[in-house]
Formats: structure tokens, C-alpha cells, sequence
């Protein structure tokens, strides 16, 4: 079975249980239990014998008798061993009849999933048990059965993340701490049972998972007894997780794991964390950094509430004697920033970029994984999401029309090499004189083709997207003209840099409906991370979240995963990897490799009113119907020169 159709599937499962009422305790699952076979539920040795027994038994028991439950349950389960499915079903109705109240029972439940299975296949089995789950007219007993039998499901497959997601779900609708606790204690030991690299890949694939809330807390409280056990060194590292686990976590049994970490800070003790961020905090980049600071205090304040938030010491980059201030926290482990390029050469030229590990603000960075890191995307991050973007709308082929200044060269660059990375090709390229507008309509009628002439349609282009890697101001003087030679069906792709002033433009909507650019920010993001960074900055002065914000935010969430004390270049690098894996992003999400930083850019769309999320199958419609406008223009011109 495929993951994405069983994914879908939870995330019903979530919104069903979501709502659900607590009802009675239960009987737990047994850990690490795996069915012997595809099938749950009875098994005989000899299913037609035993067929025989429990049926002869119905025959002479009578009604209410109280083995007839198990019987009943036999005969189905031993008829679906046989391949007896109309036979299955046929009894399942019958202990129905005889019995009102077996459809609430897990017994009668469990029996029905089988003959499903087997007769459906997984998709049905799968369907079922989520709907019986979430059903809140049944006991706790029977649907916390049903939820434990899919877990048990998506481990054997194998399917870790689905199990743990759906322990997930089971575990918001749970009526007690009790049997929290239970599963709390099922969590950690399926979690045990699996290897470091195992946990890990759970890790990654679990979208938008908080890494300190259950299940997911327990397989990072798994993978770090598993780190520590290959090597002691690494305490440093997975200390902020534990830490943040235990104080944050909201664990019915928190005295349990509390009492695991007291032991473990005896042993190697305890990670003290301090944190430094250098920003221009006056001057004309003053507003940026301050929203990053804004942003950073809101992450801060939130951990002080749960666990020793590391001290963040703010250093303005625009005073003179910032580099003396840099000086005297030299060996701080982890210091965010700059901002800027010609801070950063400031920091190099007086030898203190090795004094501590810089995560700068920065598009670029040199000795990037070596001796300076990166917390920002860029100019290939862009490109590579409208290019993947374009993927989803079947579109292969590109032209390139730039200005021929130094930004939208080195765009243009970047863009012919990340296409030929994924395999997309460069039709023709062009750039254009910005000081000159009159000469950008034969910029544009060159890449198309097109002569002018009247009544005529341009040749059909050999691409189905241009990149325009210009400001938001001139792309709407360049987007008229390709309507003004009749070609409407391509998709235009900017940088992000026309997020930033798109509120201040006229947009003319009709020439931007195909349209994307990406952006590391989304104000209609839903996650839960994203929703405490909005509260936070509404409460601490009515501010409004923006990217900068988020950046801030998210740089203390994040170092706080990533600890800062690894002895070496390669484990810093190894510990960004992790740490990346387990963040619940708020920006998009980044990735680290060798040290080296991308960004799973998201894409927007321009409107009047601002920037909004692409919707692909909007902009899939569109497209076909401007083809179809596309082709009755052709007709009507060809019908029109023959009756001429």
C-alpha cells in the first residue's frame, strides 16, 4: 500500500478523533506485538475443523449461553482462513441478530475487519478502523482496540511514521492520564526497538511534527539514549531535547522521564546555553532587525515558560564598537547573524569568525560547512521551487528574459544551472536594457517569435514558463506586452523578492493569474508553531508576524534542538542535519547538508490585496482554458483568411 493514501487517511483519523468524548479505561495493546500473518483476529490450526466445532456449538447452545460470543467470532474468523467470505458475512449477520449490542463490541468489530481485509484489501481494513476509532458512540474499550490494531498494522508492513501517527491521535482522544501513561510507555518501547538511522527517518517524514510532544518526543527520547549510548560526547547535543521534553512535553508520566534526565545531568551535567545575535538595530536596516530581535524574544519567552531558555545577548552591528562587544563574548557557542556582507567581511578581516560558530542571516556565506554556516535560503532555493512548482503543472520547458543588470544576470545563471540539475531545459534567453523601455517590447516579441503583423498568431513557443527575475515594478510593464502578441498560456516566474513590495504595487490581476514566486513565509500558515509566533508577537506589542519574525523565532527554536557544544566541524554539521529534522518549522523548512543550508521555499501567487499561496489546480485550469481560447483564436483567424 501506498504511504500518501494511508496518510490521508490519519489525517482523517485526526479529525475525527479530535472531537471524540472520553469514555471508560481499557486494555492496552501488548507492545511490539505483531500479527502472524496479514490477518488479524482468530486463527485455527485447522480452520475447517474448527469451523465445524464452533458452528456445532451454536447449533446446541442456547441463546445467551457465554461462549456464544467466541463462537460466533470463531466461525467468521475460521471461514475467512477458508476463503468462506459469503460464509463469513453470512454469520456475522446472524450474531448481530442474536446479539443487538454486538456491533459495539471489539469482538464483533475486529471479526467484520477481518472478513474486510480479506475480502477488500487494506484500503477498506484501513477505512474501517479509522472510522471506528473516531465513532463516539462506542466505548473506550473498542475504539482504542481499533486504534491499536492499525498501529499494530503499520508496524508490521513496516510503516513506522503511520504508526506513530496514529498513537498520535489516540493518544489526543485518551480519558486519562492513565492510559496516557500506558501509551506513553508503548510509544517508548516500539521506539527502543528500532534502530538510531530508523528513528531518524521517522523524524524526517513526520511533517509538521513537534518533536516535544507525543508520540514524536519518545522517539526523540529513544534516539537520544541511542546517540549517548554510541558516544558520551554527544550529551551536549541532545540535551535541549530531553531538557525540552521534560519540561515542556506535557507527559502524564513527566516524573518518570524527569527522573531519567536528573540521573543523566549527575552523570555528564548540565548544558548551560547562552545565545548571541549580532543585528542592525539602528540605521537604515534597523526595522529588519529589530523584527528578528522581536521575533527572538517571542521564541524566549516561550521557553522560559518551559525550560532554561538560553540568555540572548542582542549586539547593533551599526554601532562602532561592535566588533569589541563581539570580542567579549568570544566562545559563546552559537551566535546568529549578521545580516550583512560587509559586517560578516568585518568579522573575518578582525579574525573572529572562528571564536565561535556564526549562523548568519545571509544568502551566501564563504567556507560555508567549515567555518561559517548559514540560517537563510537562497538564490538557487528560489529557483528550484518555482522550477518544482512547474513540475506539478507538466511544464519541462523554460525562456529566460532578464534585465541585463547585475541581479538579473546572475539570476539568469543560477536559473540555467538549477535547470539543469532537475532536468528542465532553457529554450532561449534574453536580456534587456532597463534604461531603455521602448526596447523591451522587441525583447519580448523576439522570445515569442512574434512579428506584429495583424491578424496573425505568433509561432507556438518552444516553452511554457518565463523567468523573470526583475523588480515587481517592471515585470508589470513587461507582462502586458506578451498579452499584446496574444500569448496568455505562459506561466511567469519571479524571486522572492516581489513578496516585498507587492503591497505597494497597482497590480493589473489580469496579467498575473499565472503567475508564482517563491517565499520563506506564509501569514496563512496553520501549524501549531506558526499560530504561538502570531500570539506572541499580538501580545507583546500588538506586531504583526512577517518572515523576519519568523527568522528570529524560529533561530532560538532551532539552536535550542541544536545544543551548540559538538567538539568538531563534522559533528556541528551532523547536529544542524538532526536538529533540522526534528524542528516544527515556522518558516519553510530548512535542510542542512555537509553544513550547507536549503530551504523548501514555499510559492505564492500576486494579488491585489497581497501575496497568496499558489493554488496549482487553479492555475492548471486557467492555463487549459486559455489554450482552448487559444485554439478558437487560431480557427477564427484561419477561417478568416480563407473567406478572404
Amino acid at each position: 500500500m501506498k504511504i500518501r493514501p494511508l496518510y490521508s487517511c490519519i489525517l482523517i483519523l485526526a479529525l475525527l478523533l479530535g472531537s471524540a468524548s472520553c469514555a471508560k479505561k481499557i486494555v492496552y495493546s501488548t507492545p511490539g506485538a505483531k500479527p502472524a500473518s496479514g490477518l488479524p483476529g482468530h486463527k485455527a490450526a485447522d480452520p475447517q475443523k474448527a469451523l465445524q466445532r464452533y458452528t456445532k456449538y451454536l447449533e446446541t447452545s442456547r441463546v445467551g449461553d457465554p461462549g456464544r460470543s467466541e463462537a460466533w467470532r470463531n466461525t467468521v474468523g475460521s471461514a475467512v482462513q477458508l476463503g468462506e467470505y459469503d460464509l463469513a458475512e453470512k454469520n456475522l449477520q446472524a450474531w448481530q441478530a442474536e446479539n443487538k449490542t454486538a456491533t459495539s463490541s471489539w469482538d464483533w468489530n475486529q471479526a467484520n475487519a477481518q472478513l474486510l481485509l480479506a475480502r477488500k484489501g487494506k484500503d477498506a481494513y484501513v477505512g474501517y478502523l479509522i472510522d471506528l476509532a473516531g465513532r463516539t458512540d462506542l466505548d473506550w474499550t473498542t475504539r482504542e482496540a481499533a486504534g491499536m490494531e492499525l498501529v499494530d498494522h503499520f508496524w508490521a508492513i513496516p510503516e513506522y511514521g503511520l504508526a506513530f501517527d496514529t498513537m498520535s491521535f489516540i493518544y489526543k482522544a485518551a480519558p486519562d492520564d492513565g492510559t496516557k501513561s500506558a501509551l506513553e510507555a508503548d510509544a517508548l518501547r516500539r521506539a527502543e526497538s528500532l534502530q538510531a538511522d530508523e528513528l531518524h527517518k521517522i523524524l524526517a517524514g513526520a511533517l509538521d511534527a513537534d518533536p516535544s510532544v507525543y508520540p514524536w518526543s519518545m522517539v526523540v527520547w529513544a534516539r537520544s539514549m541511542k546517540l549517548l549510548t554510541q558516544d558520551r560526547d554527544n550529551w551536549p547535543a541532545v540535551w535541549p531535547s530531553l531538557s525540552t521534553i521534560v519540561r515542556g512535553g506535557g507527559l502524564a508520566n513527566k516524573e518518570f522521564f524527569a527522573a531519567q534526565l536528573r540521573a543523566l545531568e549527575q552523570q555528564m551535567g548540565v548544558v548551560r546555553q547562552s545565545l548571541v545575535l549580532l543585528l542592525p538595530l539602528s540605521g537604515p536596516y534597523s526595522q529588519v532587525g529589530w523584527k528578528i530581535a522581536k521575533g527572538a524574544d517571542t521564541a524566549w519567552r516561550e521557553s522560559r515558560a518551559q525550560t532554561e531558555a538560553p540568555a540572548i545577548k542582542l549586539i547593533n552591528t551599526e554601532s562602532p564598537t561592535f566588533l569589541e562587544e563581539l570580542r567579549a563574548v568570544s566562545g559563546v557557542p552559537i551566535i546568529g547573524g549578521p545580516l550583512r556582507k560587509e559586517i560578516w567581511g568585518q568579522i573575518r578581516l578582525a579574525g573572529l569568525h572562528r571564536t565561535s560558530r556564526f549562523l548568519t542571516f545571509m544568502p551566501s556565506v564563504e567556507d560555508e560547512g567549515k567555518e561559517a554556516w548559514r540560517f537563510f535560503s537562497t538564490p538557487a532555493d528560489q529557483v528550484r521551487a518555482v522550477i518544482r512548482g512547474c513540475e506539478q503543472l507538466g511544464i519541462t520547458s523554460y525562456a529566460i528574459l532578464h534585465p541585463q543588470d547585475r541581479f538579473g544576470t546572475a539570476m539568469a545563471d543560477i536559473f540555467r544551472e538549477q535547470a539543469g540539475i532537475l532536468g528542465a531545459r532553457i529554450a532561449t534567453t534574453r536580456g534587456y536594457d532597463i534604461q531603455n523601455p521602448p526596447t523591451w517590447g522587441k525583447a519580448v516579441a523576439a522570445i515569442l517569435g512574434a512579428s506584429g503583423a495583424k491578424d496573425t498568431l505568433n509561432p507556438e513557443p518552444p516553452f511554457q514558463a518565463v523567468f523573470l527575475p526583475d523588480s515587481l515594478f517592471r515585470v508589470q510593464q513587461l507582462a502586458p506586452l506578451f498579452h499584446y502578441y496574444e500569448e496568455t498560456r505562459l506561466i511567469f516566474l519571479g524571486p522572492q523578492l516581489w513578496g516585498q513590495s507587492l503591497n505597494e504595487s497597482n497590480l493589473e490581476t489580469q496579467y498575473f493569474d499565472l503567475t508564482l514566486f517563491p517565499g520563506a513565509w506564509s501569514t496563512d500558515l496553520a501549524s501549531q508553531s506558526a499560530q504561538s509566533l502570531k500570539r506572541g508577537m499580538e501580545e507583546s506589542g500588538g506586531e504583526e508576524a512577517d518572515m523576519w519574525a519568523a527568522l528570529g523565532y524560529d533561530f532560538v527554536r532551532f539552536t535550542a534542538l541544536l545544543g551548540g557544544g559538538q567538539s568538531s566541524v563534522s559533528a556541528f554539521n551532523q547536529a544542524l542535519a538532526e536538529a533540522a529534522s526534528r524542528m516544527p518549522w515556522t518558516l519553510a523548512p530548512m535542510h542542512w547538508d555537509a553544513g550547507q543550508a536549503s530551504q523548501d521555499l514555499f510559492l505564492f501567487q500576486p494579488t491585489r490585496s497581497g501575496m497568496i499561496r499558489a493554488d496549482m489546480d487553479k492555475i492548471r485550469q486557467a492555463r487549459e482554458q486559455r489554450q482552448i481560447r487559444r485554439e478558437e483564436r487560431r480557427i477564427q483567424l484561419q477561417n478568416k483568411k480563407q473567406q478572404g
